[in-house]
């Protein structure tokens, strides 16, 4: 496997806005936290379909400890849609948990609501601009990037809509792949939902997820940290390695 060097393909002025994205990133993860041991995968993938770019997006875990005890097999989430200039604006969002049925979130940009359907029930809520699913919100900001100071956004999972605030900040993270110049994303608690959740995007690399810590609805901790990136730069998959944040 070819390594690419630390110094290619990234300049932050296409990386606010999206240019010249690759059109497929793998990454990989490392598990911790109360969730146990193991592994998380994620997939981003871009699709031109005449005048109008689809995103899809992909993540799996899979983990030993107390995931194995109340969940059979892996915890897979979708999310596709539409990306605009400076957003992702998702369709569809989906949960599987293990043999159990799929919770869906439909988003209805032109009725402007979002629907939630779980065990063969629906709920409709009105859908507020920009508002984004668990896992578009992670990538959403290679488009429209990442404000300098605290921010406001709706976010939802597949079982409720919510405003959350996010503190900015900025800090190396090392990995198993090298030290990353990060911003650090860190959601503050409210009396409604006090669960933790911090993400760290990486500064000069696209602004790809590299950690994410967050608390699942049932008090499961999971800490996923980047232990590989591979994209198509030029149609041909590649490891991503770099020490640049050492110098």
């Amino acid at each position: 496997m070819k390594l690419l060097p630390l110094i290619l393909l990234f300049w932050l002025a296409d990386i606010a806005h999206g240019a010249d994205l690759p059109t497929q990133f793998e990454l990989e993860y490392t598990l911790k936290g109360t969730i146990g041991r193991g592994k998380a995968s994620q997939t981003f993938s871009i699709d031109q379909r005449q005048d109008v770019r689809h995103y899809q997006i992909k993540s799996e875990i899979r983990a030993s400890g107390l995931l194995s005890l109340v969940k059979s097999g892996s915890i897979v989430l979708q999310s596709t849609g539409i990306i605009h200039q400076e957003n992702l604006q998702p369709v569809l969002f989906t949960d599987q948990r293990g043999s159990k049925p799929v919770r869906e979130v439909a988003f209805d940009w032109q009725q402007q609501r979002i629907v939630y359907r779980r065990k063969g029930k629906e709920m409709i809520e009105r859908l507020p601009n920009n508002t984004q699913d668990r896992l578009s919100f992670m990538y959403h900001f290679m488009f429209s990037g990442v404000p300098q100071t605290a921010f406001s956004i709706h976010e939802t999972d597949h079982r409720r809509l919510q405003s959350a605030r996010y503190a900015v900040s900025e800090e190396i993270l090392a990995t198993p792949i090298g030290k990353f110049a990060s911003i650090v994303l860190t959601r503050q608690p409210t009396p409604d939902d006090p669960r933790p959740k911090k993400l760290w995007l990486a500064k000069d690399y696209f602004l790809l997820p590299l950690r994410i810590i967050y608390m699942e609805n049932s008090g499961i901790e999971v800490d996923q940290l980047i232990s590989s990136i591979r994209y198509n730069p030029d149609g041909h998959m590649q490891r991503l390695v770099t020490h640049a944040a050492d110098r």
